[in-house]
């Protein structure tokens, strides 16, 4: 069982150098952010620390930070808390390293009866709660306050979705040994949605695990009386990360590398809705991992000095949690200063941790404004109204450690637009979440999708013996024809290479109507390692094109010195008949 960290951020000192690197386009043309008026945009409630919970409602405040976010640069929810929405009789469970269900501002909205998850119990693993277990189990009561931390109680902040209830399964907690058994339990069982803000180090790589990938396809498919559990997930926060076999102390500028959310296993099938992170400012967070697996983007904080963290739930008490007397922070509150003197909450909790439970949130508010919505029509309304981030339709975005790439190589893309109208990223998936005008979506939705199928990887190309150009932004092509024509809601690829040192490669995908999305960079984060031997890669950028028509690989050798070949690769196309 390969180990599973949470994901909130930890960046390096290093990697904080490149911040400026991640705002780019800043002339916005289509879907920039545009700052509504504090004054009619304000969140009426007593809850004490809801003035600095921007995600819900940015006024530009600092949050204890030096910089400010920029007002505006929320969820855009006012119209939906307006109608009374809350998440009302939805159940989310938060698998993690365990939730305080004991906490002043959560017990409210903590569902028992039997329905949390204890690893520590021995099978079915069912408990009353799941509460934490070690003293470094901090994570999932942060994780559960951003869902559903208690509204109007005059304690602690508010979460997405107040009326909806949470229950946990302790999966990560350091008194859990993770095995194969409870990796599948932990996304098994009737729950509405599953929030894992969870995922693995992006500077390797391996084959998404079967057993996993078939439970997620049962609960998509089964739960929720046939319209399934959504799963939302984590990218991850190694858009900066180690290069591998750079040492663990090893700081320096030639010790980082660029991750991608397709390197972690676990994020490369089309059940899942994986979330980026967003700044106060609204922009992709420094460690956000980027991806072609993306769905959309979320806030998720900074770390809190510099720049806005995200405001939630803590262990109390000021010796348990991220907030505690002797905490390193340089903010008084997490050392319990004036507002915050029981050291019951946090405002530097951050990562794709804190993106994924935002999500969650919001997909309990769509729940709840339209319950007979299915996994698929939840992810298209997501992707339907999410707005992009400094949009603009030409363009690329160079190397951000200024790696030296083939003349004319382009190292990634900025926003494309496929021919069914959907405009994607690769830092921001569809775009930042819109909860007003996604409920508005879902309350006068009409489904839109036919039987759903996958292909089975019947599109396949193999016995190649086609080389790849050392370091040369050519590289080697190769199409193949495919004759189903599925609307197209997920492309796998399954690539075969063999190369000395697969980090120097870039994968790009065409699809019959031009539109082109690079899977995989080139001078990425998998440093030494050989061969491409069938792992999978998934693509969310031809979302509702026809699979039907040719189809272009192309792979690109990004630095000189290695030769390698395209031996084998197949596609499978999951969507509506």
């Amino acid at each position: 069982m390969r180990k599973i960290r949470q994901n909130a951020s930890r960046l390096s000192k290093v990697a904080l150098i490149f911040v400026g690197l991640l705002v780019l386009f800043t002339n916005c043309s289509e879907g920039e952010f545009v700052p509504r008026d504090p004054a009619t945009a304000a969140v009426v409630g007593s809850d004490p620390l809801l003035p600095y919970a921007w995600h819900l409602n940015n006024t530009g405040q600092t949050v204890f930070a030096k910089e400010a976010g920029t007002a505006g640069a929320d969820l855009n929810m006012r119209s939906t808390e307006s109608q009374g929405l809350t998440g009302r009789g939805i159940l989310v469970l938060v698998s993690d390293d365990g939730v305080e269900d004991v906490h002043e501002d959560l017990t409210q909205n903590y569902q028992y009866g039997g329905v949390s998850k204890d690893y520590t119990k021995p099978y079915p693993y069912l408990a009353n709660s799941s509460a934490p277990k070690g003293s470094t189990d901090t994570h999932g009561t942060a994780v559960a306050g951003l869902i559903a931390a208690v509204r109007d109680n005059s304690l602690g902040g508010r979460g997405v979705a107040t009326g909806a209830k949470v229950v946990s399964a302790n999966f990560l907690s350091e008194k859990v040994l993770q095995t194969s058994v409870t990796f599948l339990d932990q996304v098994s069982g009737k729950y509405d949605i599953f929030n894992m803000s969870w995922g693995t180090t992006q500077n390797s790589i391996a084959a998404p695990d079967n057993s996993f990938v078939n439970q997620l396809a049962y609960g998509v498919h089964w739960n929720r009386n046939h319209k399934g559990s959504l799963y939302v997930k984590a990218a991850g926060n190694d858009f900066f990360v180690k290069c591998r076999g750079a040492k663990e102390d090893d700081d320096s500028f030639s010790s980082l590398c660029i991750g991608n959310s397709n390197f972690d296993p676990d994020n490369s099938n089309p059940y899942l809705i994986l979330t980026a992170a967003l700044d106060a400012k609204g922009f992709a967070t420094t460690y956000s991992s980027p991806g072609s697996n993306l769905w959309v983007s979320a806030p998720g904080g900074e770390f809190g000095d510099d720049s806005p963290a995200m405001v939630t739930t803590d262990r109390m008490g000021c010796s348990l949690g991220i907030s505690r007397k002797t905490s390193k922070s340089d903010l008084a509150f997490e050392k319990g200063g004036v507002q915050n003197p029981n050291c019951n909450y946090s405002v530097t909790f951050n990562g794709t941790s804190s993106a994924a439970p935002v999500l969650s949130g919001v997909v309990a508010l769509l729940l709840e404004a339209n319950p007979e919505l299915t996994w698929r029509d939840v992810k298209y309304i997501l992707a339907k109204t999410a707005v992009p981030v400094d949009y603009t339709l030409v363009g690329s975005i160079t190397h951000p450690l200024e790696a030296v790439l083939p003349s004319a190589a382009v190292w990634e893309h900025a926003w494309i637009l496929n021919s069914a109208g959907f405009k994607f990223h690769n830092w921001y998936g569809f775009g930042k979440v819109n909860v007003d005008e996604a409920v508005a979506l879902a309350k006068n939705y009409s489904h839109v999708f036919g039987t759903y199928t996958e292909t089975n990887w019947t599109a396949n190309r193999s016995g190649l013996t086609f080389n790849i150009p050392d370091n040369s932004a050519t590289g080697v092509s190769d199409t193949l024809i495919v004759s189903d024509n599925v609307k197209i809601e997920a492309v796998q690829l399954r690539l075969w290479v063999t190369h000395a040192d697969i980090s120097e490669l870039a994968v790009e995908l065409t699809s019959p109507s031009g539109a082109k999305s690079i899977l995989i960079n080139m001078r990425n984060s998998l440093t030494g390692m050989g061969n491409y031997e069938g792992e999978t890669f998934l693509t969310n950028a031809f979302y509702q094109e026809n699979s039907a028509g040719t189809w272009r690989i192309r792979i690109i050798d990004g630095r000189s010195g290695n030769s390698g070949m395209l031996t084998r690769w197949s596609l499978n196309f999951a969507g509506g008949l």
